[in-house]
């Protein structure tokens, strides 16, 4: 990374999605350092890409610091750099095809610590790459998105020239006089919130692929964008980048324009059609798309982490029972220990050693959201939210799915409680991961992340009986049962041949 761009640790330290409480550089009234790479994924319309390069010609910031990467989407005839276009425009072509793809291979192809991501058909105003940059220059966390606007745009009219002298002067919505143009921000999140987006739970879906902006290093971090994503994959993107820390500013000094009106306008039903199912799979917060019972979603909503090292049976089965059992339908279990020291040799099965780590994973290994780790997930995760339980603090059915929106709607990095047991107090601590990367990257050797993620976030201990059912778990359990039998001892006479073997068995456990 460039010395220009703040490295982890080193920029401003921003609360949740607080942009608004930073005061970017006024325009032409700063020292640009970084080289910016503008990629502009494209498949086919070569007369809109050429207006697009003609406008990223007559751009403000310095042409040294700033190269332009096509990228052909396997276009057919191919794509080709018109006369009129920046200096150190390349053309490159894409592998898999996609705009997600095509966005991967200009972000490989490309040089700069930031990268602006353009679309092929959208016209930038003179200063949209230094309003962008200008972000960068402060942290490298930030994401930023540009205010678009959409033009029905009379394309066969307008010339590269036209473009490129109407951008330098300023008067680019004069080449669409007498025709349909959006005003407002098109983004809903942005434009309900006066141009600053403070939510920092939502804050990811302002992420518009036409005009947006972040750093290589973050871009790297999250792993980039999922080429599977045919449609949609902005939004998936966005939701990586907030996983790993990003802020999201919405800078409306960065203008531009989209040559034709939006597909969302279009074709919108169709559209939405396509994206939900990838968006449902992937994007976890997006609660209203997860609608479908008993379907099991490629990325849980939470994880739940479960320490069985030196831990009986019993109180191991009863937390994961409940978590599994609760009306959080998406959700992983991780639990870990020493799984690599079970082996198969001979041992007397009732002096095993192992015998309970041993149970413990007979227990749960045929049921596919339960895994096994050596140790505790740490980092960065596409799942929103972590909750470290110890083995026999139980959840009411409702309990993990409760604590959630507790932490969801006050806004919280992490709600830390403890359970009381015979054994001592069982601790429960639920993380935000988008709050935890957010801390371990902003850390200062030496600096405690926990305290930094209170800090950035906002952290609180809390009483466990809302969540937690407090008291002996053999007790709970007991009156479980009873109640259980209770029931089945009032079934009507017509519906108690089966109950009454049930019952039965209840009994003799009672009397056992």
């Amino acid at each position: 990374m460039e010395p220009s761009i703040p490295g982890p640790g080193a920029g401003l330290r921003v609360p949740r999605n607080d942009g608004g409480s930073v005061a970017p550089a006024p325009l032409g009234e700063w020292n640009p350092q970084a080289l910016v790479s503008v990629v502009v994924p494209a498949y086919g319309g070569q007369d809109k890409l050429d207006l697009v390069l003609a406008g990223l010609a007559a751009q403000t910031y310095p042409a040294a610091l700033m190269e332009t990467i096509v990228v052909d989407d396997g276009s057919e005839p191919p794509l080709r750099l018109p006369q009129l276009r920046p200096e150190g425009t390349r053309l490159v072509a894409a592998g898999p095809w996609g705009i997600a793809a095509a966005v991967a291979a200009g972000v490989r192809a490309s040089r700069g610590a930031i990268v602006l991501r353009l679309d092929s058909d959208v016209v930038p105003a003179a200063a949209h790459v230094e309003a962008h940059a200008r972000w960068h220059h402060l942290a490298d966390y930030f994401a930023v998105v540009g205010k678009l606007a959409f033009a029905d745009a009379d394309v066969a009219a307008l010339t590269p020239e036209g473009v490129r002298d109407a951008v330098a002067a300023g008067s680019v919505p004069s080449l669409f006089a007498g025709r349909e143009v959006s005003a407002d921000w098109e983004i809903a999140l942005v434009r309900e919130s006066g141009g600053v987006v403070e939510d920092p739970v939502r804050a990811f879906t302002i992420a518009n692929g036409a005009t947006i902006s972040f750093t290589r290093a973050m871009f790297d971090d999250c792993g980039g964008m999922d080429e599977a994503v045919r449609l949609g994959s902005d939004t998936e993107f966005g939701y990586r980048l907030a996983q790993h820390g990003a802020l999201f500013i919405a800078d409306g000094e960065a203008g531009a324009w989209h040559l034709g009106l939006s597909q969302l306008k279009t074709r919108r039903a169709e559209g939405k059609r396509y994206r939900r199912p990838f968006a449902a799979n992937r994007i976890p917060p997006l609660r209203h798309l997860r609608s479908m019972p008993g379907v099991q979603w490629e990325v849980p909503y939470a994880e739940v982490v479960v320490d069985a090292a030196g831990a009986r049976l019993e109180p191991v089965r009863a937390t994961v029972g409940a978590v599994l059992g609760g009306t959080l339908a998406d959700v992983a279990v991780v639990l870990t220990g020493p799984w690599s020291e079970l082996h198969e040799d001979r041992v007397a099965p009732l002096e095993d050693p192992l015998l309970d780590l041993r149970l413990i994973r007979e227990t749960f290994r045929g049921d596919p959201r339960v895994s096994f780790a050596e140790h505790a997930p740490e980092g960065p995760s596409r799942v929103p939210f972590r909750l470290r339980l110890a083995p026999g603090a139980v959840p009411h059915r409702d309990g993990l799915e409760a604590m959630i929106a507790h932490a969801d709607s006050r806004r919280l990095g992490r709600v830390d409680t403890a359970v009381p047991s015979k054994a001592g107090p069982l601790r429960a601590r639920l993380d935000r991961t988008a709050a935890l990367a957010r801390a371990d990257r902003l850390a200062k050797p030496g600096e405690s992340p926990d305290d930094l993620l209170a800090e950035l976030w906002g952290a609180e201990t809390a009483a466990p009986d809302p969540w937690f059912a407090v008291g002996d778990t053999r007790t709970r359990e007991i009156a479980r049962l009873r109640a259980e039998l209770a029931r089945l001892e009032a079934a009507p006479p017509a519906r108690r041949s089966l109950p009454r073997r049930a019952a039965g068995r209840l009994r003799r456990l009672f009397k056992g």
